[in-house]
């Protein structure tokens, strides 16, 4: 692109942000979690640009809570509880839908099936990916505890079709961002393309430190098996300290049942009762391998240490010694040596806080402006028009 393109794009998008030729897919709404907080981010900044989801149920939100945007707005779909294995058919649905006359389109996903929906001619599509979706590589048996017995041998078999789909439908974005470093390194290792990191948004700005008393650790997450929330407990019925759990999901329920006396479940949390909750803990655990993990960088924000696994994103959030515990597994043992460590080691919050700082989320609107601002100058050269600042209404289907 050269410099006068550059410029000229960039005062036909960033001049006024409240453009209309942007449309934003996610792959479902429902949940509220480090992929929704990236949506609220793009659709603050960019007020009018059309978002088309399908809609879920079942997640870890409680019925009635509002999703903080207000743009236009188009949920499609059944309801019902997602399944991840069923993602040709999430495509299928995809497929009808068709982000009208933008001229970039951003699509979320982590699944790929958001990539399925049909765009204008000319349009450049860039793919915002949470990495490789974990049901399909890597973690396959963690998801499948969730279903019943007989249908996981039906899932295995269905394995290599439903990944062959996946890698079709990411092949048809133009470009390709990933959360993390350890994201864009195992997408470009199965998709053979190219993988630049966006680091997602944290709200540093909100998540900060305050006097409080260091009072519990704390885990908060979705209540899935991936989540391995129930590793942590199982070292608290050992250690006797303080945990809060806090967040909702399918396994909440189970989880309740015979907690030891020293671990407190929450349910869904508010934004603001999830800062106090890390301001008043002494460390937060985080039992899974996250391919970012935004809680790790909002629990820094805070001034709070983090225990989490030498893998994933928490290689590129944690230095370990100095702003938490990597540990390179874990279990029940490993967690019952690293929390009497941690309690014998005065870490430095604003250590903390300045780690986190790196993650802001003004760092990841401005470097998602110039990326936008390049994908439509691409579009315009295309032969896309630009229709910058147009009125559009809210839609539902």
């Amino acid at each position: 692109m050269s410099k006068d393109e550059f410029d000229d794009a960039r005062t036909s998008s960033s001049a006024d942000r409240r453009r209309s030729d942007v449309a934003v897919v996610a792959e479902q709404v429902g949940e509220f979690g480090g992929s929704e907080r990236v949506l609220a981010a793009i659709l603050s900044r960019y007020p009018r640009a059309t978002l088309v989801a399908e809609r879920f149920s079942g997640g870890n939100v409680p019925d009635g809570f509002a999703l903080p945007w207000a743009n236009p707005t188009r949920l499609f779909g059944p309801g019902g509880r997602r399944h991840h294995f069923l993602m040709p058919l999430y495509a299928r649905r995809y497929a009808v839908q068709r982000p009208e006359a933008a001229a970039v389109v951003v699509a979320l996903v982590h699944y790929g099936w958001g990539l399925a929906a049909s765009g204008s001619n000319g349009a450049r599509w860039v793919a915002y990916s949470a990495g490789l979706p974990r049901a399909f590589y890597g973690y396959t048996n963690h998801y499948l505890d969730d279903y019943p017995a007989p249908l996981r041998a039906v899932l295995r078999t269905a394995l290599p079709a439903i990944r062959l789909e996946y890698r079709r439908l990411m092949g048809r974005a133009d470009r390709v961002l990933a959360n993390s470093l350890a994201s864009a390194r195992a997408l470009s290792a199965v998709h053979h393309r190219p993988v630049e990191v966006l680091y997602p948004p944290v709200k540093t700005h909100f998540f900060t430190p305050a006097p409080r008393r260091r009072e519990h650790y704390l885990v908060t997450a979705r209540m899935t098996s991936f989540k391995r929330v129930e590793v942590v407990i199982d070292a608290f019925r050992r250690l006797g300290s303080p945990l809060v759990i806090a967040g909702a999901g399918p396994l909440l329920t189970r989880l309740g049942h015979s907690l030891p006396s020293n671990v407190r479940l929450t349910g869904f949390v508010s934004d603001e009762e999830l800062r106090e909750l890390y301001r008043c803990s002494r460390a937060l655990i985080c039992p899974s391998v996250e391919e970012f993990g935004l809680v790790m960088a909002e629990a820094l924000a805070t001034g709070t240490p983090v225990i989490a696994p030498r893998a994933g994103g928490a290689m590129e959030i944690v230095d370990d010694g100095e702003t938490g515990i990597l540990l390179d597994e874990v279990t029940p043992e490993a967690l019952s040596q690293a929390v009497p460590a941690l309690e014998g080691v005065s870490f430095d919050g604003e250590a903390c806080r300045g780690t986190a700082e790196r993650f802001g989320e003004e760092r990841f609107l401005t470097d998602l402006d110039r990326i936008l601002t390049e994908e439509l100058a691409h579009a315009q050269r295309a032969g896309m028009p630009i229709r910058g600042a147009d009125d559009t209404k809210l839609i539902r289907a």
